[in-house]
């Protein structure tokens, strides 16, 4: 079979978004300028950032914005671990 898709229909990708040198709360306002309907290029001009910049930023997210990843609070700290090796 050439070109055959996979077979395994739960194959989980993580995608790592590159943030092109700005810092959460620039990309913060990228998300809030776009959710108002703002242009890439009103954005990168806003945000004195080149305007392909803004437009792979959310290309790479597929437009959605990814919730923030927080370990649960039942998980422990690295200090917390290295305490119950002693």
């Amino acid at each position: 079979m050439i070109n055959a898709p996979p077979t395994d229909d739960h194959v989980t990708v993580e995608a790592q978004v590159r943030d092109y040198g700005s810092s959460s709360a620039q990309q913060d306002e990228v998300w809030r300028r776009r959710r108002e309907g703002q242009s890439f290029n009103l954005i990168g001009r806003a945000l004195g950032a080149p305007m392909h910049h803004v437009r792979q930023f959310l290309y790479q997210s597929g437009g959605i914005r990814l919730t923030p990843q927080q370990r649960s609070e039942r998980h422990l700290t690295g200090s917390e671990r290295g305490r119950g090796l002693r």
